[in-house]
């Protein structure tokens, strides 16, 4: 016996409900697929964006720290004094030494200062210097551009330094000035 071939044409009905069906399906998937694409290009966007704020925030941070400068404790050298304090120091008697800390001499003042020790060396007067080079001190150097001290000087205002001058201060007045080096290298051995 022969088989008999199923002769029965598809109803196109059925044929169109079969083929809707299908297109629903594939309408389902590329709705669910577009909702996945929408998704993953909002969180590159997103990702795009953070790292766009990401980046200029340390660009800018980088730029800062490059800005900033080291700040050291600083150290107070109660030794040196400015010329409008040199008549007010806590002792009743010192010396100070005014010179050009820049002059071809400084070395030699600056050691006759360190090596004095006083005529007792259990109290030795204290020593101070002023530096004629600070912008604060510059005013009261040569200013008769005549290399001499104002002697008869007794306040802040009148002061005139050459390029070395040793004082002798007493009681908030000054007693000696002297301007030899010999002479102040023999006061302060």
């Amino acid at each position: 016996m022969k088989k008999k071939k199923n002769t029965l044409k598809e109803n196109p009905l059925i044929k169109d409900i079969k083929m809707n069906k299908k297109a629903k399906i594939k309408n389902v998937t590329s709705d669910d697929e577009n909702e996945i694409k929408r998704f993953v290009i909002i969180i590159l966007v997103i990702a795009v964006i953070m790292g766009i704020i990401y980046g200029i925030t340390e660009l800018f941070n980088n730029k800062k720290d490059s800005d900033t400068v080291d700040v050291i404790d600083g150290q107070i050298n109660y030794d040196k004094v400015a010329v409008g304090t040199i008549l007010n120091r806590p002792y009743d008697e010192y010396y100070v030494m005014v010179y050009d800390s820049t002059s071809k001499e400084a070395v030699k003042y600056s050691a006759m200062m360190t090596t004095y020790k006083g005529k007792t060396e259990e109290e030795p007067l204290k020593i101070y210097y002023c530096d004629l080079n600070n912008s604060l001190n510059k005013k009261y150097y040569n200013v008769n551009e005549d290399n001499k001290s104002n002697k008869k000087a007794q306040k802040v205002e009148d002061f005139d330094f050459g390029d070395l001058t040793l004082l002798h201060i007493k009681k908030g007045k000054i007693t000696e000035y002297i301007e030899d080096y010999k002479t102040i290298q023999e006061k302060l051995k």
